[in-house]
C-alpha cells in the first residue's frame, strides 16, 4: 500500500536502519548533479572581442569547457583548398555528440567530415518518455483502458518496494488478530486480500484453518511455495473479493494492510455484504482502513525510500470530493528498469465506517487506531481505523 505520510515511513525505516528523505522538488541525493566551480571571474567583464583565445585554449585542458560567441576573422588557409569564409554566427551550438568546438590560434577548424552511415547515432529518448507521448497523443492512461490499477500492480516487483514488512511486524499483527477476535484452534478463517499470505501463515502456525483469497497469481504462487516449505496447510484461492460466493462458512474474516477501499463506494459496500454472507451468524470481521482525518493533514506530499534493489518515489494527494488517496509511484530498479504506477484508495472517517458497517449487516464492537493501541482510537492522530465487527443474525 502507499506510504501516505512521512511520520509512519520514518518509523518503518528507523527499524531497518535506513534514512528516509521527504522530497520537495528534488530527486534523491545520490542523483543530484554536482556543480563544478567556474573559474574566478575577471575584475571587470570583458566583451567578446577582448577575450583571450589563448586563455580559452588553456582552459580547455581543465575539467570544464567554455563556449563563447566569436566573430571569426578571415580564415588563413592551412590547406590547399580552404573552406569558404562564413558569416558571423551566434554562440556555437554543441555538436551532435555534445562536444564543444575548440579554437586554436584564433582560427576555427574546418567543417567536420560527414559521418559515415555506420556512425553511432545520438541516443534515442527514454522508452518511458516515448510511451508517455504516444499515450497522451492517443488519449490513453498509464493503465490500459478498462483495466483497474490493482489488477497488475501486485507482483514480485511490488514486494521489493516494501522492505518494512518485517517478520516481527507480521507476528505482532497476527497476534492482534487472534486476541481481538478471540479465535480458538481449529477456527475457520478467511483472509481477504491475503497477498503472499504473510498473516495467513502466522495464523495457520497457531492452529487455525485459513483460506487466503487474492487476485494476484504471482503472490499466491509465492505464498503456496512458502507455506509448503514451512509445512503449513493453507488453501490459497485466486478470486475477486467483489464476487465472494461463500455462505455461512467462516467463524472469522479479516482484511489488513489497507486492502479495503479499492473500489467505488457502492462496490465497497457490496463487498462488505459479501463478507457478511460468508460468515456464520455471530462471526467476527477485523478490517483495517485508512483514516481520512489523519492523512488529510499530511497531504499532498512527496516521499522516497530505498526498497530491495530499487528506489521508490511516491507523490501522494487527496481528492477532497471523493476522499480517495491518489498515488503516483515511480520505481527505478538497479537493473535499469523503470515503472510508473498509479494507486487509488478510498479513505474513510470513523463516522463513515460506522454507517458502512451497519448497512452491510455488521455491528461494530471495537475500534483501534493502531496495532499497539487496541481499543483506543485517537481521532486524527490515528493513522488507521481498525474495526472489529460482528455479523448480525440477519445480514
Amino acid at each position: 500500500m502507499p506510504i501516505t505520510d512521512r511520520h509512519s515511513l520514518s518509523r518503518y525505516r528507523a527499524k531497518l536502519g535506513h534514512p528516509v528523505n521527504p522530497v520537495n522538488d528534488e530527486p534523491p541525493l545520490e542523483a543530484r548533479t554536482k556543480t563544478v566551480p567556474a573559474p574566478t571571474p575577471s575584475p571587470e567583464p570583458m566583451s567578446v572581442p577582448e577575450i583571450d583565445l589563448n586563455e580559452l585554449e588553456r582552459a580547455d585542458s581543465a575539467e570544464y569547457e567554455v563556449a563563447v560567441a566569436v566573430e571569426e576573422p578571415p580564415v588563413v588557409a592551412p590547406r590547399p583548398s580552404p573552406p569558404p569564409p562564413r558569416a558571423q554566427t551566434a554562440p556555437i551550438a554543441p555538436q551532435a555528440e555534445n562536444t564543444k568546438p575548440k579554437i586554436v590560434d584564433g582560427h576555427a577548424p574546418p567543417p567536420p567530415p560527414t559521418p559515415p552511415t555506420s556512425a553511432k547515432a545520438p541516443p534515442a529518448p527514454p522508452a518511458k518518455a516515448a510511451d508517455k507521448s504516444k499515450d497522451k497523443a492517443a488519449g490513453k492512461d498509464k493503465t490500459p483502458k478498462g483495466k483497474p490499477w490493482f489488477v497488475d500492480l501486485f507482483d514480485e516487483d511490488y514486494l521489493r518496494t516494501l522492505p518494512f514488512l518485517t517478520p516481527q511486524a507480521t507476528q505482532a499483527e497476527a497476534e492482534f488478530v487472534m486476541e481481538a477476535m478471540q479465535l480458538a484452534q481449529g477456527a475457520q478463517v478467511l483472509d481477504i486480500g491475503c497477498g503472499y499470505g504473510r498473516h495467513a501463515m502466522e495464523l495457520a502456525a497457531r492452529g487455525l484453518h485459513v483460506v487466503g483469497l487474492d487476485l494476484s497469481t504471482p503472490l499466491l504462487v509465492r505464498g503456496g511455495e512458502e507455506a509448503h516449505r514451512r509445512g503449513l496447510t493453507i488453501n490459497f484461492i485466486r478470486g475477486d473479493m467483489r464476487e465472494l460466493d461463500f455462505e455461512n462458512q467462516f467463524d472469522a474474516a479479516y482484511s489488513l494492510f489497507s486492502t479495503f477501499g479499492y473500489f467505488d463506494d457502492e462496490t465497497n459496500k457490496k463487498t462488505l455484504q459479501n463478507i457478511a454472507r460468508a460468515l456464520k451468524p455471530g462471526g467476527k470481521l477485523l478490517i483495517e482502513i485508512l483514516n481520512r482525518d489523519y492523512v488529510i493533514a499530511d497531504l499532498p506530499t512527496r516521499v522516497w525510500w530505498e526498497g530491495e534493489g530499487c528506489v521508490v518515489l511516491e507523490e501522494v494527494e487527496l481528492n477532497y470530493f471523493s476522499s480517495r488517496i491518489q498515488v503516483n509511484r515511480s520505481v527505478v530498479f538497479d537493473d535499469g528498469r523503470q515503472l510508473e504506477q498509479e494507486i487509488s484508495v478510498r479513505a474513510y472517517s470513523l463516522h463513515e465506517v460506522g454507517k458502512l458497517m451497519h448497512a452491510a449487516g455488521f455491528r461494530v464492537l471495537e475500534v483501534s487506531g493502531g496495532y499497539q493501541t487496541r481499543g483506543r482510537f485517537f481521532g486524527n492522530q490515528s493513522r488507521h481505523i481498525i474495526v472489529l465487527a460482528e455479523r448480525k443474525e440477519t445480514p
